[in-house]
């Protein structure tokens, strides 16, 4: 509860116990990007039942991930001081976006019954209408409503694709190919 001081105006109580959609609405009311990380955690600990019935309030913690890097000083920082591919990788994996990633999407990542992946893919083209029905959104189009992606769009998506490929074991990416392909 110490990082709840930014949402004092909330009159929580230590012992009240929270819904999990209460819970992941006041930690987007949040600042800091650490309440920005538990959503998705709370997220994880919910049934995938919980996460098809509220996919929108999903939709909106993946929203405030992208908010919370400036990703216009970001790529600005990447195009004048020429970052190199382990340069890029290093400094992308201190996004929130990488982090959210690794948390939902990578091999470690752990939540009750099915993956995120059921529920919300990190890539249009791995939608399949057949498991998602009309449903047309995934973690790529929601990043290409954010205000920077068309400045920073591919080092958004390289972080999400980096934190979904990374092992948490190690400092080591899995092999794929080269951020910059």
């Amino acid at each position: 509860m110490k990082h709840l001081t930014s949402l004092e105006n909330k009159e929580l109580v230590d012992d009240q116990l929270l819904h999990p959609e209460d819970l992941i609405k006041l930690c987007l009311e949040g600042e800091e990007p650490e309440f920005s990380l538990w959503t998705f955690d709370v997220f994880a600990w919910t049934s995938s039942s919980f996460r098809k019935s509220h996919r929108k309030l999903l939709e909106d913690c993946w929203k405030k991930a992208a908010s919370q890097d400036d990703w216009s000083k970001f790529h600005d920082s990447y195009s004048v001081e020429g970052w190199s591919d382990e340069e890029t990788v290093q400094n992308l994996r201190n996004t929130v976006l990488f982090q959210a990633s690794s948390r939902c999407y990578a091999p470690q990542s752990q939540t009750f019954e099915e993956g995120f992946d059921q529920v919300l893919p990190l890539r249009q083209e791995n939608m399949e209408t057949s498991t998602l029905g009309d449903m047309s959104s995934s973690v790529e189009t929601i990043l290409m409503q954010h205000k920077d992606f068309p400045v920073a769009g591919k080092l958004m998506l390289m972080a999400v694709m980096l934190g979904s490929e990374h092992s948490g074991d190690d400092n080591r990416i899995e092999e794929g190919p080269s951020p910059m392909e």
